[in-house]
């Protein structure tokens, strides 16, 4: 199905939303079945007269709705059983929608108060020309400090500012980490479930990404020894605190034992701590026990507000120069206005409340969860911004989030976070986050629990 050609143009809204559409629509007509190959990137925007940057972004909503699975090295192909009416969601605006398929941070009140206070002082200020020209391309000294105190206090990671690099979020900031450790071809580790933006950089940076199995705490130690072994891997990618998508956090031996292998293997590790604020009981990051062969980033997105877009990237020396190089043909450096809110921020306290807000606001939502959901629940960290709720048979991923989407909730099936074609598990992520209110959550919820008997009545009349 490598020809497939849609016609988007009596589609309404911007054209990766329409590419999403057609996908959803000749799934439903028959004309796009369950294992059926996608276009190549490059191909199908050459044949649309969009750039390729519409079809990844096209290809990462339908992989999000279940309707594709994507395979680093192979293409992107329509997923088994991909829900047949599923036609693009409406905006979470709609009256009805709640949306958790997004991991979001809780909305934070005073986010807007504080980003308020802040345009204010810097308009009566006369000193402002240094936030106008070009800047280093590892971001203010001012910034860097100012970021290097925060990973202290609500990240347990003693950084030096001297070692920070700044990048534009945190997405930024693992791309330039893989930038600098693998090339073209290049074998990258993760979990064989994992947070979609991974799957995206390696498809873009032509590596092949492959996946580990994982237990109850993440990627296993054997699994990584025997990749190294064999695979020759430049880098490993980890999320060991809240891990996306299962919510668990990793335990003080798993990251040592890991840590070791790196080592002993000379195999670096990406470690993305982007949730690290919301577990302060967590172990400390990897790079704290091996901080020569560990890439450590984490950014403000998730703690204090997505649109700063300050991430940061802490890696050993002989890294920095292809780093450096990394972000100066990407962004050139983070805006010099989003870095001075940031550092004003932390050196107030107000990023400190945020964070501490946000960590109450999801204890909130997290037990209302447990009450609807009860062991549906799973086994996410009740810290985390999600949940990953293993269905009962009959019920797959990709049928479950069709049908919870025709009753008004968005969510994300196994096959999205999975590397590879097929995933054993059938699971769905719920984001407690993205709703606009707690009230919000227990309503999508309680849509979600009504699903579970039906799939326990539909088991027993098929016995019967």
């Amino acid at each position: 199905m490598s020809n497939w050609h849609p016609d988007i143009a009596a589609l309404p809204g911007p054209r990766y939303r329409a590419i999403a559409e057609a996908i959803a629509q000749d799934i439903k007509a028959g004309r796009l079945s369950a294992g059926d190959r996608l276009p190549t990137h490059r191909d199908l925007a050459y044949r649309l007269g969009v750039t390729v940057g519409t079809v990844t972004r096209a290809y990462a909503e339908a992989q999000r709705l279940g309707l594709l699975v994507g395979e680093v090295g192979r293409g992107s192909f329509i997923a088994q059983r991909a829900p047949a009416d599923a036609l693009y969601h409406a905006p979470p605006e709609r009256d009805g929608v709640v949306d958790m398929s997004l991991n979001y941070p809780p909305a934070e009140p005073l986010a807007e108060a504080a980003l308020r206070g802040s345009l204010e002082t810097l308009a009566r200020r006369n000193d402002l020309a240094h936030l106008l020209p070009y800047g280093n391309f590892d971001g203010p000294e001012e910034v860097r400090q100012a970021v290097a105190a925060w990973l202290g206090r609500q990240h347990r990671f003693p950084a030096e500012a001297d070692r920070l690099v700044l990048t534009t979020g945190g997405q930024h900031a693992i791309s330039a980490a893989i930038a600098a450790v693998a090339e073209p071809g290049d074998v990258v580790l993760c979990g064989a479930l994992t947070w979609t933006g991974i799957r995206a950089i390696a498809e873009m940076m032509r590596l092949q990404l492959r996946g580990l199995a994982m237990d109850g705490e993440g990627v296993l130690p054997e699994a990584f020894d025997v990749a190294c072994r064999t695979l020759s891997p430049r880098t490993l990618y980890l999320i060991p605190t809240l891990q996306n998508p299962t919510g668990t956090i990793m335990g003080e031996g798993r990251r040592a034992a890991l840590a070791h292998i790196a080592e002993r293997y000379g195999v670096p590790i990406v470690e993305d701590d982007i949730y690290g604020f919301l577990a302060p009981d967590a172990p400390a990051p990897i790079a704290t026990r091996a901080p020569e062969q560990v890439l450590y980033l984490t950014s403000l997105s998730k703690s204090l507000a997505p649109g700063l877009r300050i991430g940061c990237l802490a890696a050993p020396r002989r890294f920095q120069p292809r780093i450096m190089a990394a972000v100066r043909a990407t962004t050139w450096m983070v805006p010099p206005l989003m870095g001075e809110i940031a550092a004003d921020w932390i050196n107030s306290g107000v990023a400190d409340s945020i964070a501490a807000n946000r960590r109450q606001e999801t204890a909130r939502r997290q037990a209302i969860a447990r009450a609807v959901l009860g062991p549906l629940a799973g086994s996410a960290s009740p810290q985390a911004y999600h949940l990953w709720m293993k269905l009962p048979a009959p019920w797959r991923a990709t049928d479950f989030v069709a049908e919870a989407r025709q009753r008004g909730v968005l969510i994300a099936p196994t096959d999205v976070f999975a590397v590879g074609r097929r995933h054993e598990e059938e699971a769905v992520r719920i984001c407690l986050g993205s709703p606009a209110s707690a009230e919000a959550v227990r309503q999508g919820l309680n849509v979600l629990r009504e699903l579970i008997p039906q799939a326990a009545d539909t088991r027993y009349l098929a016995v019967v």
